[in-house]
């Protein structure tokens, strides 16, 4: 199940000479790949196979950043997705509600929440059963400069997780974009038998699937650190877990910079 997370604002940097665990080099970055889900969803597995095989399709972690989410609108039909959290199905709501979201073709495409629905940067959304589409607007994405470079250090102990964030523009910023970090834990693989509902009697394998995850905390001003802490779910263990730090616009939802963190070796 899905565990709260606390986020505050800390003005302090980082002290000299500690090493960042993750920091973008200054004109790549990868893109942000969202997936909203069900095992509830006979139409879902295509898409979250899609996801698990991103790298074999050339799309490693220096193009795509996948994240999983599964949503609980479909928890009443016959199987109650593990993973699903109230908090996810409003990420995607919230989507929806910015009326922004726009179709490869340019257009809005389809209204309204659905599953498999596969977002790229917060701009462009499309069944996550097309593995083309993915791949071009995937590989179009991750060709633009970030506007920010991240800096991450996480720091494990016990279930916490406490991350500090610093991000430093690239250049002159768009005015009145209201950038927000957002990080993630996230399950690197999952494996669940589901004995009811539309996908009964199947073994769904699955893979970034997130467990936890923050508020939209305003990005720090120059010199200071944003500080995210997350909790990790008790059944997922640290050396099975991925941190996965974004920045994103809350008024048009594009994407700024993404960093993903393997937490333990």
């Amino acid at each position: 199940m899905l565990s709260l997370s606390k986020v505050v604002i800390a003005f302090a940097v980082f002290g000299r000479g500690t090493p960042a665990t993750a920091a973008p080099v200054v004109g790549t970055r990868p893109a942000l790949l969202e997936l909203f889900t069900s095992q509830g969803c006979s139409s879902c597995p295509p898409a979250d196979a899609l996801v698990r095989r991103l790298a074999a399709l050339g799309l490693g972690s220096d193009k795509v950043v996948p994240l999983t989410f599964h949503v609980d609108y479909w928890d009443g039909l016959g199987w109650k997705d593990p993973f699903a959290s109230a908090a996810f199905t409003k990420r995607q709501e919230w989507y929806v509600r910015s009326r922004r979201l726009r179709s490869p073709a340019g257009t809005q495409g389809l209204d309204g929440p659905y599953t498999p629905q596969m977002i790229v940067d917060g701009q462009v959304h499309f069944s996550g059963q097309r593995q083309e589409t993915a791949v071009k607007e995937i590989e179009a994405a991750a060709r633009r400069s970030p506007l920010f470079a991240l800096a991450v250090k996480p720091t494990v102990s016990g279930l916490a997780l406490d991350v500090l964030v610093r991000s430093t523009p690239s250049g002159t910023l768009p005015a009145d974009r209201d950038w927000r970090v957002v990080a993630a834990l996230t399950a690197k693989q999952t494996r669940t038998a589901v004995a009811r509902g539309e996908n009964a009697g199947e073994t769904l394998e699955e893979a970034a699937v997130v467990r936890a995850l923050s508020d939209r905390i305003p990005v720090a001003p120059a010199g200071a650190t944003t500080r995210l802490q997350l909790s990790r779910p008790a059944d997922l263990a640290w050396r099975e877990a991925e941190l996965v730090v974004f920045i994103q616009s809350e008024t048009t939802h594009e994407i700024a910079a993404v960093s993903s963190v393997v937490l333990v070796p």
